[in-house]
């Protein structure tokens, strides 16, 4: 049976098809599909069984964990969104316990989220289209954030379906993904993630804030958003002729130097040594 493989952290695919290119398969990474226009069928197997059969029609949507035997069929021409990541990419980004929750769409692909999230998931897809069809010289990077938002939000109602593997109330999980998507949403303005400032927009006492964050994620709230923020820079590094300096001002800090020292204190390197280290590798 083919097995899909990706040579990148993400990749978004659009795709066009009156039949569907490939039989059964299955991928390394995860995938998430969302139906544009049209309908059809998916199916997941195990071992010589079919399960999760579902019929599918436009704003359908589905991820499908790494290593999961799967089948899209097609009834009338569809048009596809095809957000394909790694799990490094969801652990690295997101954090450990949304991509502990991402694994939970082994019970069931086809996601149905409340009408909230709805409307908030296909106007995100409705934007990835169009920037995919026409990219910019930042597209990755707005491409990246609206698939963070989605993934939190999905997250978030794979965690609510199953509140009760999580110990704190069934609402707990709703606020904790609310917080975990406005601290992704203002990545580029440090200001709005301070404890201070976070405090304010939760309601939260400022002793508390931190210890509510890792009790739901596990990590250090500061630091999750300094790894963050740093993988950004790292990627700016590498896939375009940015500045420091310039770099600096898209991302909110105060000056190149405080960058500098950031970046050097957690890669044990400057900035410019990195973009020649990975100009290195790559032509290496």
């Amino acid at each position: 049976m083919w097995k899909e493989n990706l040579y990148q952290p993400v990749e978004v695919l659009t795709r066009k098809h009156t039949k569907f290119p490939i039989d059964e398969h299955q991928h390394s990474f995860f995938e998430m599909v969302y139906v544009q226009s049209g309908s059809g069928s998916f199916y997941v197997k195990e071992g010589d069984f079919k399960v999760q059969q579902t019929n599918y029609k436009s704003h359908a949507l589905f991820l499908i964990p790494p290593d999961t035997v799967h089948r899209f069929t097609i009834d009338t021409h569809c048009e596809y969104i095809f957000i394909r990541f790694t799990p490094h990419y969801a652990a690295d980004y997101l954090g450990k316990q949304i991509e502990q929750s991402l694994y939970t769409s082994l019970k069931q692909c086809a996601i149905t989220l409340d009408e909230k999230d709805t409307t908030i998931v296909r106007s995100l897809f409705r934007h990835i289209g169009q920037e995919a069809s026409h990219t910019r010289k930042y597209s990755n990077y707005i491409l990246q954030q609206w698939l963070n938002s989605i993934l939190v939000i999905v997250a978030g109602h794979f965690m609510q379906e199953n509140s009760a593997e999580y110990t704190s109330a069934s609402i707990e999980p709703d606020k904790a993904m609310y917080l975990l998507q406005y601290i992704q949403q203002h990545i580029y303005q440090p200001e709005l993630l301070k404890t201070k400032a976070l405090c304010k927009k939760f309601n939260m006492a400022s002793t508390y804030v931190g210890q509510y964050f890792k009790q739901h994620f596990q990590e250090d709230l500061q630091q999750y958003i300094i790894r963050n923020r740093l993988k950004i820079v790292e990627n700016l590094l590498t896939d375009t002729t940015m500045s420091i300096k310039e770099i600096a001002a898209k991302m909110g800090y105060t000056d190149s130097c405080y960058l500098v020292r950031t970046f050097r204190c957690h890669y044990k390197m400057s900035p410019l040594e990195f973009r020649k280290k990975q100009l290195q590798q790559d032509l290496s």
